[in-house]
């Protein structure tokens, strides 16, 4: 018998009298394979899908089986490659695939078979019920493979599916190999194949649903317990300190950009290195983001050396949301604490309470003491959040008050009177620490100056936000900070002017003057300087620069026809001496660097 003989008509028996079908001696049920999929649908649901994949594929090789036993009594093979193709004759038959073999070897110690599988009924309901799948989904057309060459076959094989409809390959391809061939991933399909009832399958899934079952009352009871924790005022590290118990692992909530977690309960002695920074990227890191309102409050880090039960799971899930509640909550509450400071400011400046009254109000909200001099720190950046900026200050300066103001954090050095040095090393390594640990962003920092009186805080914040405003346009795109000592003499000016337009005033004034000392190296400016200084005195002006009265002279025509300024004049002068100041704040700026 040659499988290329087999044809429907000859294989297939319909009696309309007793309604029974019989496909090579086998009584047959006709079924739609929509009805199939939804069947495969809901044993896949009830199962899930590992335990479907086993059930399918034990389904499928009893199929096989069925069909190799029938077809190798009904006729006489001469060979036993004939009846292996009629195997896959029979499915295209049945109409479960079209199959197609590639090659088909056997001897003594081997036998390999490869083909492909197109219109697979499987793949395509698998497609429409689940979506394509990461893996290979014909189970029951390998587990019929299986259950054929297991009948007619004497040695054991592995069947496997190399490429699948089901995850978007063109085609399906089945691969045949003896088991001593097979890889050690293809032999652990076999495991599938192992006797296991239906009942088995439903008595495991129960089992499971029972223990899922008492990790939600589980996972449900440590909630009550964080929630009840929560509301009766425990912090941050008494909320994580009950979590680790309930997990038996490690626990801390980090926020973005700070070198240390916010909170944190360790299990284990060994864990602490983790404060050290040397368990931050380790394969035992499970991160958990805390969101509110699509706003990252911060994350949940486990520390476990094991993969996590579901029930562990199940405890994080809920845990996360007490932790977003209490991070947000904590957030509200010091939000309410900047705008009461940020007031505070607008009342001092205002001026409208007694001396009295103010000390009084700034002690009852501010950490600093208002009777002694203090300094007001201005930062501004672009490109960070105020939130995220004012996290990482608390972590680097717990004494200094810092706090949020229209998008500008606000820092107020207690006690400051201290030379222009001190402060100027002070904002420098501010600033050092910044650029660490926010390597692209660029920031302003302005200080203003000392307050030597409560009303003056109000004064020195606003120089300190206008030196923010004048870096800003003086070194666009440039880490700057400066404090008020070096704008002092030009402090009035951006008052009553926009930073913009005094920054155009002193190119257009001072802007050929400098340009020409740039280009020849010379030295313009300064003899401009000492010029002005002097009140426009010629004699002392030449003394002061070693000069002779014609060579000074030549001087000041080449200055005035670069300038068009008429030197002269009081107009004149003061034009050039305001844009000078400009020009020595710049030159500061750039010393800085």
């Amino acid at each position: 018998m040659k499988a290329n003989r087999l044809v429907f008509e000859n294989a297939i028996d319909i009696n309309p009298r007793s309604g029974i079908i019989k496909f090579n001696g086998n009584r047959m049920i006709l079924k739609s394979a929509e009805a199939l999929g939804f069947f495969r649908r809901d044993i896949i649901q009830t199962l899930n899908m590992e335990r479907a994949k086993g059930f399918l594929l034990r389904y499928g090789w009893a199929c096989g089986y069925s069909a190799g036993d029938s077809i190798e009594k009904m006729y006489n093979w001469k060979e036993l490659k004939e009846l292996i193709k009629a195997g896959a004759a029979i499915h295209t038959l049945e109409g479960v695939v079209s199959v197609e073999i590639d090659v088909l070897e056997i001897s003594d110690d081997k036998f390999e078979m490869e083909g492909k599988w197109f219109h697979s009924y499987e793949a395509e309901e698998h497609v429409r019920h689940f979506g394509f799948s990461e893996e290979s989904v014909c189970w029951t057309l390998i587990g019929y493979v299986a259950g054929f060459l297991a009948k007619t076959y004497s040695r054991e094989v592995v069947v496997f599916e190399e490429k699948c409809r089901g995850k978007c390959d063109d085609y399906c391809k089945f691969v045949v190999r003896t088991k001593e061939h097979a890889t050690a991933e293809q032999l652990d399909l076999l495991r599938y194949f192992q006797e296991t009832s239906l009942a088995d399958e439903l008595d495991a899934t129960y089992n499971e649903l029972k223990s899922l079952n008492n990790s939600i009352l589980h996972s449900d009871t440590i909630h009550k317990q964080m929630t009840h924790a929560m509301l009766e005022g425990y912090t941050l590290n008494q909320l994580l300190h009950l979590l680790s118990d309930a997990l038996q692992c490690s626990v801390a909530i980090e926020r973005r950009y700070l070198m240390k977690p916010i909170g944190y309960y360790f299990m284990q002695k060994d864990d602490e290195h983790y404060l050290e920074g040397k368990l931050r990227k380790k394969e035992f890191r499970h991160e958990y983001e805390i969101m509110t309102m699509k706003k990252q409050l911060g994350t949940l880090v486990i520390l476990s050396h094991n993969d996590l039960t579901r029930e562990q799971e199940m405890i994080i899930e809920r845990a996360v949301t007490v932790f977003s509640i209490y991070l947000y909550t904590q957030m509200q509450i010091a939000q309410s604490q900047w705008q009461k400071k940020s007031d505070f400011l607008d009342e001092v400046m205002s001026r409208q309470s007694s001396t009295e009254a103010l000390i009084k109000k700034a002690r009852s909200i501010f950490y600093f003491d208002p009777s002694k001099n203090n300094r007001v720190i201005v930062i501004t950046s672009e490109y960070e959040e105020p939130e995220i900026l004012h996290s990482f200050l608390m972590t680097e300066y717990l004494n200094i008050e810092c706090f949020i103001k229209n998008q500008e954090i606000l820092l107020i050095l207690e006690d400051c009177e201290k030379d222009i040095g001190y402060m100027s090393d002070f904002v420098s390594i501010l600033t050092k620490r910044l650029k660490e640990r926010f390597k692209q962003s660029i920031f302003q920092i302005g200080v203003g100056k000392n307050a030597d009186r409560l009303e003056e805080i109000g004064s020195s914040h606003n120089e300190a936000r206008l030196i923010c405003q004048f870096l800003q346009y003086a070194a666009p795109g440039k880490t700057q900070f400066a404090i008020y000592e070096n704008f002092q003499h030009i402090m009035l000016f951006l008052k009553t002017t926009n930073p913009k337009e005094l920054l155009h005033f002193y190119e257009e004034v001072l802007g050929p003057l400098i340009k020409y000392d740039e280009q020849n190296n010379a030295t313009l400016a300064h003899t401009l300087e000492v010029f002005l200084n002097n009140s426009g005195n010629v004699n002392k002006t030449a003394k002061a620069l070693s000069l002779s009265i014609p060579g000074f002279r030549y001087r000041m025509e080449k200055i005035e026809s670069l300038l068009q300024e008429d030197l002269r004049t009081g107009d004149g002068r003061f034009r050039c001496q305001l844009a000078l100041k400009i020009y020595y704040v710049l030159k500061a700026l750039e010393n800085k660097k």
